[in-house]
């Protein structure tokens, strides 16, 4: 059953409102349904004469086939009589039974639990996911503690955080983002500059913002170290820089080149750890653990990102409808997932006429994705994208003369950034042509302003 929209009364004013009216969250119908139940941002009143912001009150079926969870909300506030609550949470039921093929008609379908609060219900989700009460408890003070920040004055924020210190982790930080985006979202700017200002403020507070602003100078150093060595960091010199870092430093390095830290670097640094003695021995035994550790977390990273991306791809794949499936999952399609999505179409073109029916298959998602990329990219990147399609560099200057209002310091800008990401993906000679083509743009930008 798709939302609809509908108008009714605002619980504050009581003025009459649209709201968008979400009562099935079937997640086998709709994968991504899960987390826009569970992030809350679903059923909201938005209310534009007096700024009330909440949900809206309706009854809601939730359906998960894998935990075979099948729950029912109807809010009291309502005030349904139990046979009109049993005829909306059955038409409901119906659609989830009917969308099910026989074989995974279950007897749990026949008795959908209840729950006496839209926030039970979440809890009961979120039990199913592994997440226990006592971590609900604490990220309920986490968000309490949010909202008592905001509602306290600026000069009492550092007291309030040091008796907080503890509450103040990543997963706070996390929350303070969210609630920003889903401010911003609402259209509510003011509010999400608002938020963003006590975030950045927080991070100079706390404990942990300050290991973050530390790790981040950390990264700035090494990054620029790097820059600097360019093609001329070899293992040696990466393990120079290495051995004159600290704990945050070193960690710093395997984030950037964690592919230069092979069994050849690991046991150049132990023929060194061989060779120190007294203090310089324990500092770089404690060093070489620092980078095991951080070398595996990273490894484990990726191995969990190509790992996802292998189940999105398997998910698309069987979609019944292909282009609806990849544009319901437009924001998990990353660098990852394209890596899984190349290596399995090289896989399918090796093997020949066996892999024919697959390759087509892969090969239509590719140019679905192509497709969806392009549709929703800048101006900016569409025009450099015509530019790099045209045959020649005589013809792709020559669309630059005809274009001339196109070149902006913001096309000239989003040149670099595509130069960069082109040496970075190893296309060189691409990256070498819209250098060129960039060099043009800015003489004739440079001619049109002298004109002028």
């Amino acid at each position: 059953m798709p939302p609809i929209k509908t108008q009714i009364s605002c619980p504050q004013c009581r003025m009459p409102v649209m709201v968008t009216l979400e009562q099935l969250f079937d997640v086998a119908q709709d994968p991504t349904a899960k987390n826009r139940f569970l992030s809350g941002q679903f059923n909201l009143i938005d209310c534009p004469n007096c700024h009330y912001q909440g949900q809206a009150a309706t009854p809601i079926l939730y359906h998960d086939p894998d935990k075979e969870l099948l729950m029912s909300f109807v809010p009291m506030e309502l005030g349904l009589p139990k046979n009109e609550q049993e005829r909306i949470i059955g038409k409901l039921m119906n659609e989830v039974i009917n969308k099910l093929p026989m074989e995974k008609r279950k007897g749990y379908l026949l008795n959908p639990k209840a729950a006496f609060t839209l926030q039970g219900l979440i809890e009961r989700v979120l039990e199913g996911e592994g997440i226990t009460k006592e971590v609900l408890e604490a990220q309920r003070q986490k968000v309490q503690l949010a909202q008592k920040f905001m509602s306290t004055p600026e000069d009492q924020w550092e007291a309030l955080a040091k008796e907080n210190d503890a509450l103040m982790d990543a997963e706070f930080f996390q929350l303070l983002s969210a609630t920003a985006d889903a401010t911003a979202a609402r259209g509510n700017r003011a509010g999400a500059e608002q938020l963003m200002a006590l975030q950045s403020q927080l991070a100079k507070l706390s404990s942990y913002g300050a290991r973050l602003i530390k790790q981040q100078q950390s990264l700035q150093a090494a990054a620029e170290e790097l820059r600097q060595l360019g093609d001329k960091l070899t293992r040696d010199k990466l393990l120079e820089l290495v051995l004159k870092a600290d704990d945050h430093k070193a960690m710093a390095y395997v984030s950037l080149v964690r592919q230069g830290m092979d069994y050849a670097f690991f046991e150049a640094l132990t023929r060194r750890i061989d060779r120190a003695q007294g203090d310089e021995k324990d500092r770089l035994t404690h060093l070489r653990e620092v980078l095991l550790q951080a070398t595996a977390a990273v490894d484990q990273a990726v191995q969990a990102q190509m790992n996802a991306a292998s189940d999105l791809l398997r998910t698309l794949l069987k979609a019944t409808d292909l282009e609806k499936a990849v544009r319901d999952h437009m924001p998990e399609i990353d660098e990852t997932f394209m890596a899984v999505l190349n290596a399995n179409l090289e896989a399918a073109q090796k093997a020949g006429p066996q892999g024919a029916e697959v390759l087509e298959r892969l090969s239509l998602l590719s140019d679905i994705i192509s497709g969806l990329l392009e549709e929703a990219a800048p101006p900016e990147i569409k025009f450099i994208n015509e530019l790099l399609d045209q045959s020649s560099d005589a013809e792709a200057e020559a669309l630059l003369q005809s274009r001339a209002d196109a070149i902006t310091p913001q096309l000239l800008s989003a040149m670099n950034y595509v130069i960069d990401n082109l040496r970075q993906n190893d296309q060189p000679d691409m990256a070498d042509r819209l250098e060129n083509l960039r060099g043009v743009a800015l003489a004739q930008s440079m001619e049109a302003n002298w004109k002028k």
